[in-house]
């Protein structure tokens, strides 16, 4: 089995070193070239030779956990969204200032859409506590997590899947809020939030449409979804949006794991449509109407019997959730080393 090499600070600061000089880069020249073409193939044609830039990104970490985020930001939304504005379609507009362009090609931001709010009007968007209150949340319990892992090894599987679940939801929240309370800081607008609470879910509708990674929903609704919709119907476009969320996650499992896809990722995302349209379909002919508290534990429980029997299985057999949990361990030990000793100078110097 192949391995990625050990992360050092000096390999993933020089990795990201060229992530920060070559993802600008990218992005000026697509929109400097949109500017210049008119939507549809000749801009495609333009923007193709950016996009091996960012899938080779990934490649250049050697950490799980910034390989993993480069594969999301890099290769998955910012291809995504370049591929979109080639077809004037999707959250990047030519017409946007510099400085927006460039944050919105290479975060996971989306700018409120509408106009500003004045004086008098309460803003939509999130406020700067939406995103403080994730971050501190999501610190507080990571830590209880890497805390915990090291002692789960007498809680039955599903228990201890359902903390994975819980660590990957807290790490993406994490990561997400601060990137957008920093993006809100910089551009001084209001970002949209990207997570609510995919936890505990009432349904695969629910879950996938208004808990999980809305930036992701909505690139996959704009890039598959609505052109098969308009094409062959409702279902076909929800099949072939999560068809195309399945291609990508084997692209995700090949860069974590550096082994061929076993195909086990696009089955986990045929058998999430097949339930997606299958409960539209109940619902529509009023045989799905469950309690409440039985909707939650129905749809809680499938969604993660299904994760961890298809999504974890193959991160798990090669071992990569190991490696993941021990890099977080490894940064909760900084974070701790790193806060004991500025206790220690700021009530040192007190004392003395």
């Amino acid at each position: 089995m192949q391995s990625l090499g050990h992360p050092t600070s000096a390999s993933e600061l020089r990795a990201l070193a060229w992530t920060t000089l070559l993802v600008p880069m990218c992005a000026v020249y697509a929109r400097s070239a949109c500017r210049r073409l008119r939507p549809g193939w000749p801009r495609l044609a333009a923007i193709l030779p950016t996009l091996p830039v960012f899938i080779y990104l990934p490649c250049l970490f050697n950490s799980y956990h910034l390989r993993l985020f480069s594969t999301f930001f890099h290769t998955w939304l910012a291809a995504n969204k370049l591929v979109l504005l080639a077809f004037d379609l999707g959250p990047l507009k030519p017409s946007l200032p510099l400085l927006p362009f460039l944050l919105c090609t290479g975060l996971p931001i989306r700018l409120r859409e509408g106009p500003q709010p004045t004086s008098h009007s309460a803003s939509p968007g999130p406020s700067v506590a939406d995103f403080l209150v994730p971050c501190g949340r999501s610190v507080l319990f990571l830590t209880g997590l890497a805390l915990l892992f090291p002692h789960t090894g007498s809680l039955p599987l599903y228990v201890v899947h359902y903390l994975y679940c819980a660590q990957i939801f807290l790490t993406l929240d994490l990561v997400f809020s601060s990137v957008g309370l920093v993006a809100a800081a910089v551009l001084g607008s209001a970002m949209e939030r990207q997570f609510r609470a995919p936890l505990v879910v009432a349904s695969v509708n629910d879950f996938w449409g208004r808990q999980w990674n809305l930036m992701a929903v909505d690139l996959l609704r704009a890039s598959a979804y609505k052109p098969v919709r308009d094409r062959w119907g409702r279902d076909a476009g929800v099949l072939a949006a999560f068809l195309m969320s399945g291609v990508l996650h084997e692209l995700l499992y090949w860069y974590m794991t550096l082994e061929p896809p076993t195909g086990e990722m696009l089955l986990f995302f045929t058998l999430q449509a097949a339930f997606h349209v299958a409960e539209r379909w109940a619902r529509v002919a009023g045989l799905w109407r469950p309690p409440k508290a039985a909707a939650y534990l129905i749809g809680t429980t499938f969604m993660v019997v299904t994760i961890s029997e298809l999504f974890f299985g193959p991160f798990i057999r090669a071992g990569t959730d190991v490696r993941m949990i021990q890099e977080a361990a490894d940064a909760v030990g900084l974070v701790r080393a790193v806060a004991k000793r500025l206790i220690v100078r700021l009530f040192g110097d007190a004392s003395s």
